[in-house]
């Protein structure tokens, strides 16, 4: 006997709810129901035919289809509105993406133009420096070798061991027994290293 109460006040519960949905459903959305309560026109209501698409279209008394609901067509046309002017920002922003696309190209091409200018400037000071560092070989290599040893007390050791790799061995050999026996025995352990 609970059993048999319970499922009917259960059912009286659901039915009441449901109910109730309806009717409030029915009073703020008129037009979900084919009501034509919300049509402001001089027009006589259309007959209420099978429910199409949600109960927005009907059979008008011609026998066609009308649309039952002013607000469903306000509704639809707004929301059709909607959708253009989102196509229409997607449209800009998509041609800003592609704007911005190419102009990232050319500057990444502008880059790799200065990179390869810059690596071409950095080849032509390494070749002049080589140069002024063989002329300056060239002039020790005649140079008394004490004179040399005097000069090349000022100079740093990457400097020495590069003229002293661009002279002759004898001179080069002259110019480390002048130098101070410390600096001679670490300059012949780079220049070894260096040849």
């Amino acid at each position: 006997m609970k059993t048999v109460l319970a499922y009917a006040l259960g059912f009286s519960m659901t039915f009441s709810v449901i109910a109730g949905g309806m009717y409030f459903l029915s009073e703020q959305y008129p037009w979900m129901f084919g009501h034509s309560d919300a049509q402001t026109t001089d027009k006589p209501a259309p007959k209420a035919g099978p429910p199409v698409a949600g109960g927005l279209i009907g059979v008008d008394g011609n026998g066609g289809s009308s649309d039952t609901s002013g607000t469903g067509n306000e509704t639809v046309n707004t929301l059709k509105h909607m959708l253009a002017a989102k196509n229409d920002s997607i449209s800009a922003k998509d041609d800003s993406i592609q704007i911005l696309n190419k102009s990232l190209t050319q500057l990444q091409q502008k880059s790799a133009d200065a990179s390869s200018v810059i690596a071409q400037l950095q080849s032509q000071v390494d070749s002049w420096k080589n140069e002024r560092r063989k002329d300056l070989a060239s002039a020790y290599n005649d140079m008394d070798a004490a004179a040399a040893a005097r000069i090349m007390k000022n100079l740093d050791d990457r400097d020495v061991i590069f003229i002293l790799s661009s002279v002759q061995k004898k001179q080069a050999g002259k110019i480390l027994g002048q130098l101070d026996p410390g600096r001679a025995a670490k300059l012949m352990m780079n220049l070894g290293r260096a040849r």
